[in-house]
């Protein structure tokens, strides 16, 4: 790397762009820094974000089974939601859509309730829920997803 002494340019120089400058490498480290600084950014967000998703109820309906295998296996340190006998106290049905029509669809998932999918209404505010999310929630929460009333405060672990 050479500097340039911009009283020699020749009009070759001039009209071509000349030689590499001081200036061009600047800007090129300063690219590479700023490039390097987002892929460190994005990498921490992407740890961050699936160190917290782990066991969460993020991870979808494919989770249920796993939390209900450790409720049944009686495993209750760290749990603030409902007791599996307070879980199972609430009701469970398939779904039948109304003869007036409409549609009902679970706030979890936010998939559209199919006729013949299991469902719990909670007792308390009267929301309807898959029981695979509904489940899943109560499990680690003691409040109804939508609204936070409070499903069954007397069965709190």
């Amino acid at each position: 790397m050479s500097s340039h002494d911009p009283s020699s340019a020749t009009a070759a120089d001039v009209a071509g762009g000349g030689s590499y400058r001081v200036c061009d490498t600047v800007v090129l480290v300063c690219l590479a820094f700023a490039s390097s600084l987002i892929v460190v950014t994005v990498a921490i967000c992407f740890r961050r974000a699936f160190a917290h998703d782990q066991g969460g109820y993020a991870s979808g309906r494919r989770g249920a089974a796993a939390a209900a295998a450790t409720a049944a296996s009686g495993s209750t340190s760290g749990r603030r939601g409902l007791a599996p006998s307070a879980l199972a106290a609430i009701p469970k049905f398939g779904y039948r859509r109304s003869a007036a029509g409409g549609w009902a669809q679970c706030a979890i998932c936010l998939g559209v309730v199919r006729d013949g999918e299991a469902v719990r209404r909670l007792p308390e505010c009267k929301h309807l829920f898959h029981v695979e999310c509904v489940d899943m929630w109560l499990y680690s929460h003691a409040t109804c997803p939508l609204c936070r009333c409070d499903v069954g405060a007397g069965d709190k672990v």
